[in-house]
């Protein structure tokens, strides 16, 4: 009987291997599109949210914009509204909340230990609302702020009354009060605020109770004096917008021998905005040659009779300059590491007299602190940083930025200098001296050193001699660099051999207290050695203290505290003989 063959290749099916990977692979790809699916549905559930969060503070503001102005800070204690910004300062949204706070105060009822507020119109305390199964938490918060007309469009941090950059004119201030919500809610794709998601949204409202209204009864049009009259050759940053009181709306402006490059803005009465003035001068106003015109739009027909042309209104007397633009320069600054430093912009003004500046900084180090009044900077910077100071001039309001590198270098160091010993008979060359730190610029001083020696102001070497006078020296070292900064070293410079005539009394160091008397002895080794001394001399002493007359003894009470240099000499007949021996005194 045959068996079969084992030759299966005709056969159909799969072996139990592929099923089995068949199935791994198929298991794979269902899990992969589970987790797609989880993600799209938690992107959506996320978007979702979102547009909940703009529709709800949508709705808070328009609730807002239906309120009087003065009800916007009704109930809002000032104890409250105070606790409210502190709390949110310091939450997760505190960076995104930032611009709108620097930019406006916080705003309440006036009342100052008043604690009302979670109940207010606008209330104070969070407030919690649910939009499809979503729990929103809405923040609103209430500031004033003022938009300076003849300067920016922007609604600023209002400035105090008497600060040179607020305007002197009232009429070009706007008051408002800025509304800002912040709608909170907890999602996990919100990882930047540890899970919580948030959206910002603000408005403006008038503090004004009702818009002016304009009659055609008004008086004759009359130009105020604007607050600005310098501009600056070559810049086109400064503009001036005229104002004008009474009248029938709109205006139309016209001017006769306005500075070279300027001319005015018909509809606004803007003066020289995005214009160069070319040239340097003085141009005055007056009724007969120099002057801006202002002619209003007549009256609806059959309301008034037009006003004549004599009743147009000219300028008023005004002088205006166009000056070369002030610059502004930081000195070259350098400190050591650990030094205080205290650095304030120059600027070169050509305004006679000079009108203030205030000024605001960039990339200040957080060590550091800024005087805005100044432009002053104090503290002790870590490291060398950059920084722009921008200094804002009150005649015209024009930024004048100046940037500068200030360097910190390693403090400035002097290793110390071993003690020395030189022959009398051989000239001297001590190694150079080791200083580091500071800008590297080195220049080298001694002093106290034998006559016959110096040093090299380069290398710090000293060299020189031969030593005529032998003893004990105590030399001083000084380093300075290009900073200004120095550093000092002494050290024994031993002259002669143990075997010439040396002091052997008092010790290399003495110290005694104010007002006591002391009485210390001077002795040499000239017994010993067979030499003969005719005088010794002593200089440096401190206050009170004296050399007896016989030169054995120093005696006396000192009165200066200090540390003393004293040198002592002692004189042989054999002037080869001669020596000298320096020592410190310090009087405590």
């Amino acid at each position: 009987m045959r068996g079969e063959s084992s030759d299966r290749r005709g056969d159909e099916g799969f072996t139990l291997l592929e099923v089995l990977v068949a199935m791994a692979v198929i298991s794979v790809a269902m899990a992969g599109l589970g987790a797609f699916f989880v993600n799209g549905a938690v992107i959506v559930a996320q978007q979702r949210d979102q547009r909940y969060a703009v529709r709800l503070a949508g709705n808070a503001l328009e609730q807002v914009r239906a309120l009087e102005p003065t009800a916007l800070v009704d109930g809002r204690g000032a104890q409250k509204v105070l606790q409210q910004w502190q709390s949110l300062q310091n939450g997760p949204f505190k960076n995104k909340l930032q611009p709108y706070l620097d930019s406006m105060e916080p705003a309440d009822n006036g009342i100052e230990d008043s604690t009302e507020g979670d109940n207010a119109s606008l209330p104070t305390a969070p407030k919690t609302i649910t939009v499809g199964g979503t729990s929103f938490t809405q923040n609103i918060l209430v500031g004033t702020c003022e938009v300076y007309v003849t300067r920016t469009d922007k609604c600023v941090l209002p400035l105090p009354v008497g600060d040179p950059l607020r305007p002197a004119d009232a009429t070009s201030i706007l008051e408002y009060y800025r509304v800002v919500v912040l709608e909170t809610w907890q999602h996990k794709r919100c990882t930047v605020s540890g899970g919580v998601c948030g959206h910002i949204a603000s408005t403006l409202i008038s503090k004004d109770k009702a818009d002016a209204t304009y009659s055609t009864t008004r008086a004759i049009p009359k130009i105020r004096q604007p607050d600005m009259k310098v501009f600056y050759r070559g810049r086109n940053d400064v503009a001036v917008k005229m104002k004008v009181t009474g009248g029938n709306l709109p205006n139309t402006w016209s001017a006769v021998n306005l500075p070279d490059g300027l001319s005015i803005d018909p509809q606004t009465g803007m003066v020289g905005e995005k214009q160069t003035p070319t040239k340097v001068g003085t141009w005055s106003w007056s009724a007969t040659g120099t002057y801006i015109k202002v002619v209003e739009s007549q009256p609806p027909v059959g309301t008034l009779s037009p006003r004549s042309d004599t009743d147009k209104a000219l300028s008023p007397a005004l002088t205006w300059r166009v000056i070369e633009p002030p610059t502004a320069r930081v000195p070259a600054s350098t400190s050591y590491l650990g030094d205080p430093i205290s650095i304030a912009p120059v600027v070169v003004d050509t305004t006679a007299p000079v009108v203030p500046y205030t000024y605001s900084i960039k990339d200040l180090p957080a060590e550091l602190s800024f005087d805005p009044a100044t432009g002053t900077i104090t503290g002790t910077p870590a490291a060398t940083f950059t920084a722009t100071i921008t200094a804002t001039t009150t005649a015209n309001y024009v930024p004048v930025p100046v940037t500068f590198t200030h360097t910190v270098y390693s403090p400035l160091t002097l290793q110390p200098i071993a003690d020395q010993q030189v022959d009398l008979l051989s000239t001297v060359n001590l190694p150079a001296p080791v200083a580091a730190g500071g800008d590297g610029k080195y220049t080298f001083s001694a002093s106290g050193l034998p006559a016959e020696l110096s040093i090299n102001t380069t290398t710090g070497v000293i060299s020189g001699g031969p030593v005529l006078i032998q003893g004990r020296y105590l030399p001083t070292v000084t380093v300075r660099d290009g900073l200004g900064g120095s550093v000092s070293v002494s050290f024994a410079l031993q002259a002669g051999s143990a075997s010439s005539l040396q002091f052997t009394s008092p010790g290399v160091a003495v110290t005694s207290s104010l007002g006591k008397a002391v009485s210390i002895p001077v002795t040499t080794n000239a017994a010993t050695i067979g030499v003969s001394i005719s005088q010794i001399d002593a200089a440096g002493l401190p206050k009170g203290i004296s050399l007896d007359g016989q030169g054995k003894n120093l005696t006396g009470t000192p009165i200066v505290p200090g540390v003393y240099t004293v040198t002592l000499t002692a004189i042989s007949p054999n002037s080869k003989q001669n020596t000298q021996y320096t020592f410190v005194w310090t009087v405590l």
